[in-house]
Formats: structure tokens, C-alpha cells, sequence
């Protein structure tokens, strides 16, 4: 089946806007239009790439402009349309352009994605694990705070913790707290995040020594492991880059480490994953950190859409 891919990093920010029109930061366009080729990473034989009008991009696919749409999808009525990550704004476009309505999300679908792309739905996957998990290998759990007032008195409770805001991405909308701030710079954040998004998400420190992340597929209401990968992160935990090294190597560096096995670690993930994602179809991955005593935090993101790791999976 021929696949119709898009590059949108932009996605995380439609989604917390929630509005069939947006228009990303210029530094998030500067990267879209930069990278418009690398879905090539992924595709396959058949496959085309979405780019911008008049782009004069070359490639060994099949480049598909914005003007193209309407006649593409004539000639390909099964086009499958695969972006990066689905968001309301997104598909209103597609809609504009001629993309039939059958080959997208509908609205509350749409609706119920950015529902679990927010991190609340970090707290169940994580009490779902300490509910299975042996009562040795527990994890912290996120906090959802819906006012100043409890932020701040999380905050001041939770030295060293970390505020997010409810959607965002690769480490931005993060505060580590930890990181040379003050109070009246994490009220100021938090007032702003409780403005545009609603809420804070509050997560205790952790003595991080690493970053990985176990890479899915949802199909049908089951989740399928892709491969395990590894990254690097600021001390304010903004996303830098990948490590590149084959699954064994991964799963050795990963074992030396935490004090679970990378197979029980995505055993136990995989029964989470299918009982809280059923209406969720496509790629996703699960950030997750290994602290210095080798604890184990399985579910601090979700990433409801295909990631950087995905790029990095090699045997």
C-alpha cells in the first residue's frame, strides 16, 4: 500500500492549541522546511513525501506538493497518509487541499489522540505499573496541578522537581527546577502554562544517569515493540540527539544500568500500553529514565506520534 509522508515537528504545538489554524514558532518552520525530505529515512517503494509548493527539492521518491494533493489522491484513491504526528490544524489543511475526508481522522477521533497525547496520561500508565510492577521496582508518579497555588506549594515540597507543561515537545514547555531558578520565574512559568494549557504537570527530581526510550506500533488495540533507543538531554532536559548503537548494544548499556531487564521492562509495558491506548492506531514511544542507584522511571513521556529513536533502530 502506497504511503503519503509528511515531516510536521511542529505537531505537539497544534495539539496544544487545539485549533483547526496554526502557525508554529518560526524556529519549528525553519526545521519543517529543513527537513522536508526525511521521511526518506522511512519510506519505502511506492512511497511519496508531502513538500511545499515550488520547493525545487530533489529525491529518489515521489515529491508531492501542497497544489498536487487534489490530483494525487484521484490517481491514488488508497493513499495512505502517514505524517509525523496528527493534529486538528493538520487535517483541516488536508481537507483544503483535496485530501478525501475517508483517508483521515475524523473529529473526534482527532479529539480523543490529543486527549491521551496529554501528560496526564503519564499518571495512569505509571499507577498501572506500580500496580503490576514488583513492589521494589514502584516509580514516581506525575501530579497534575490545576492552580497556582498548588504548583507552587508542589514546587516547594518537591526540591529539584520538574514542571511540564501538558503538551509539548523534545524537552521544551519543561522547567527542572534544579536548573538556576528562582521563585518568582517558576510562578511566572506556571502562571503562563495555567493560562494557554489549563494545568501543570509536576514530577518529582530524579537522579538521572540516562534517557532511553522503547519504540511501538498500536494496531488494532495491541501494541507491537519496535526497539529500544537511547538519548541525550540538557540539564533542562531539552532533546539534543540519539545515541547510534545496535539493539544489543543498547540492551547491554541498558541492563548495566537499571535494575530491570529491558524484556521485563517492555513485557509489562506492552499489557500498560494496551490497556489505556485502545483508541490509539500508529507509532509512538515511551521516554524513559534510568537514576543512579539503577531505578527505573517507565513512563515519563508518551509520544503519540513517530520519533527521533525510530531513526536510530538497528540490529
Amino acid at each position: 500500500m502506497k504511503r503519503l509522508l509528511l515531516f510536521n515537528p511542529e505537531t505537539e504545538y497544534a495539539l496544544a492549541s487545539g485549533a483547526s489554524f496554526y502557525t508554529p514558532p518560526a524556529r519549528v518552520e525553519k526545521l519543517r522546511r529543513e527537513q522536508q525530505l526525511l521521511p526518506e529515512a522511512w519510506a519505502e517503494c511506492g512511497d511519496m513525501i508531502l513538500v511545499d509548493d515550488d520547493s525545487e527539492l530533489a529525491s529518489d521518491f515521489r515529491l508531492v506538493e501542497w497544489k498536487m494533493l487534489g490530483q494525487v489522491f484521484q490517481e491514488n484513491p488508497d493513499l495512505i497518509v502517514e505524517p509525523w504526528g496528527w493534529n486538528h490544524a493538520l487535517i483541516r489543511k488536508l481537507k483544503d487541499h483535496g485530501v478525501p475526508e475517508s483517508e483521515l481522522p475524523d473529529a473526534k477521533t482527532m479529539d480523543r489522540i490529543r486527549e491521551l497525547a496529554h501528560r496526564r496520561t503519564t499518571v495512569t500508565l505509571n499507577m498501572l505499573w506500580n500496580e503490576m510492577a514488583p513492589s521494589c521496582k514502584r516509580t514516581e508518579v506525575p501530579k497534575e496541578l490545576s492552580t497556582i497555588e498548588d504548583c507552587m506549594e508542589f514546587y516547594r515540597s518537591n526540591p529539584g522537581c520538574w514542571m511540564k507543561a501538558p503538551w509539548s515537545s523534545s524537552g521544551r514547555g519543561v522547567i527542572n527546577t534544579a536548573a538556576d531558578m528562582t521563585d518568582v520565574l517558576v510562578e511566572q512559568w506556571c502562571r503562563g502554562i495555567l493560562r494557554r494549557q489549563g494545568s501543570v504537570m509536576g514530577e518529582k527530581g530524579a537522579d538521572r544517569i540516562s534517557d532511553f526510550a522503547t519504540e511501538w506500533r498500536m494496531i488494532d488495540g495491541k501494541a507491537e515493540y519496535l526497539g529500544l533507543s537511547a538519548f541525550f538531554t540538557s540539564n533542562r532536559g531539552k532533546y539534543i540527539s540519539n545515541e547510534h548503537m545496535g539493539q544489543s548494544k543498547l540492551k547491554e548499556k541498558f541492563e548495566f544500568e537499571c535494575n530491570m531487564g529491558i524484556d521485563d521492562v517492555t513485557a509489562l509495558q506492552k499489557k500498560i500500553l494496551e490497556q489505556v491506548l485502545t483508541e490509539y492506531e500508529g507509532l509512538l514511544g515511551v521516554d524513559m529514565i534510568v537514576e543512579r542507584k539503577g531505578n527505573l522511571r517507565p513512563f515519563v513521556e508518551v509520544n503519540l506520534r513517530r520519533t527521533m529513536g525510530m531513526l536510530h533502530i538497528i540490529s
